[in-house]
């Protein structure tokens, strides 16, 4: 018996211990900008070259994201953070791109953060967020079966443009599989019904987790 109670506050403990850790990130990304704070919103870019990165590395054979599609995820970005964001947002216009071409010299390292930086002062912004997509495939097929599945790299950076550092970043990278090629995705396919999806709807997907991991 007594060992029986002490197993069962064992799991008890190590389950609050979880609890505890699942959601101090949660608790301490929301904690980035003060709540009465105005988040700015750039519109959505692609970097194509090394020197055009904030961070990371251009994907190997990078997929082209179509121009036309680049309003299209600024307005599901918009609807995603009037749904289920928690703070006054301003809207930056795609037709003020942050980065004119030729402005990064040639290089192996990312260097568009000081240009980030530079471009948010000049909006008056106190914290941007910076929404690139850095790789995007477009599914071959319909929603009843393709021959080629859609994949995305979205990523999302949170930058503090006064002090000129970055404060958060999230990366959402998917392509969508059946349940023949992996029992893991049994919940992603069900929640979308069972039928192939965009592109656009993978990046959706990567929106909402922003929102999620950088307290937007």
């Amino acid at each position: 018996m007594r060992r029986l109670f002490f197993t069962m506050s064992l799991t008890v403990v190590c389950c609050l211990c979880i609890a505890a850790c699942a959601r101090t990130p949660r608790d301490r990304m929301e904690g980035r900008i003060p709540a009465a704070e105005t988040l700015y919103v750039a519109a959505f870019t692609q970097p194509l070259g090394t020197s055009e990165l904030i961070a990371g590395a251009i994907p190997e054979k990078q997929g082209r994201v179509p121009a036309d599609m680049l309003p299209a995820l600024d307005r599901n970005l918009r609807n995603v953070l009037a749904g289920e964001g928690k703070r006054s947002y301003r809207w930056l216009s795609p037709l003020a791109k942050a980065l004119g071409a030729g402005r990064f010299h040639t290089s192996e390292q990312p260097q568009a953060l000081s240009h980030w930086v530079e471009y948010g002062r000049k909006c008056g912004a106190r914290f941007l967020l910076i929404p690139q997509v850095l790789d995007w495939r477009e599914r071959e097929g319909s929603e009843a079966g393709v021959t080629r599945a859609a994949h995305v790299r979205v990523e999302f950076f949170l930058l503090d443009v006064q002090n000129g550092v970055l404060t958060g970043r999230s990366v959402h990278e998917e392509e969508q599989v059946g349940l023949v090629d992996d029992l893991l995705s049994v919940g992603s396919f069900i929640r979308r019904h069972g039928t192939w999806v965009t592109a656009d709807a993978l990046a959706g997907d990567g929106m909402r987790k922003a929102v999620r991991e950088l307290g937007l």
